[in-house]
């Protein structure tokens, strides 16, 4: 029997050019598609699947955040395809129960050996990929690392939230003390931007999302 295959990427030429690619390969056969976090949701839950292609960045939010929301479910299976070989996106990929995470330049044939692998209930992270740590921040402190990005002061920030300037002080002391940040708020706005610290929040995150600092 063939492979049950879905692939979830918002770009048409993508999941057209993948589409027909795989068609060439013995075996397989791509059933369905989908382009945002709500078809995300609902072919991660599916039955009659045997493996799907996340991509992360999706039109309406992160693909990843959607297989986070999806829990402890074992399959289909989840190769996540991504042309971002953000740290964070690798380690949350694995945190969060996928089974591999390829970026999109990889040969087909090394894509197709990747789908059969993960369908058979193995992986195709690297011990490099598994080494890389997801940076995981409370409420708060995704709350002022964003303000941060956003260059808003202590002041501003503890105006924003409620809190006192000295509070939002010892909660960015903490950040950089834990993630080893020397160069302060630009250093912390810049690895939180390039290594997607914020793009990825678990429903409980969301759901404590305003608790008292």
């Amino acid at each position: 029997m063939s492979l049950r295959l879905a692939i979830i990427d918002d770009h048409p030429l993508v999941t057209g050019g993948l589409t027909a690619a795989l068609a060439t390969a013995e075996g397989m056969e791509v059933v369905a598609h989908g382009g945002s976090i709500a078809e995300a949701r609902e072919l991660l839950g599916r039955d009659d699947l045997d493996v799907v292609l996340l991509d992360v960045r999706l039109q309406d939010g992160n693909g990843i955040q959607a297989l986070a929301e999806r829990g402890d479910r074992e399959r289909p299976a989840v190769l996540v395809i991504s042309s971002f070989e953000t740290s964070q996106y690798v380690a949350a990929a694995a945190r969060f129960g996928a089974a591999g995470f390829l970026v999109k330049t990889v040969p087909l044939q090394k894509l197709v050996d990747g789908i059969r692998t993960v369908a058979s209930g193995g992986s195709v992270f690297t011990r490099e990929q598994l080494q890389k740590g997801f940076v995981t921040l409370s409420p708060r402190e995704r709350q002022i690392v964003r303000l941060t990005m956003d260059g808003l002061g202590n002041k501003e920030i503890a105006a924003e939230l409620g809190a006192s300037p000295k509070t939002i002080e010892g909660h960015l002391t903490a950040i950089f003390d834990r993630f080893g940040i020397k160069g302060g708020r630009i250093e912390l706005s810049m690895r939180a931007a390039q290594e997607g610290w914020l793009d990825i929040e678990p429903r409980d995150d969301r759901a404590a999302r305003g608790a008292a600092v």
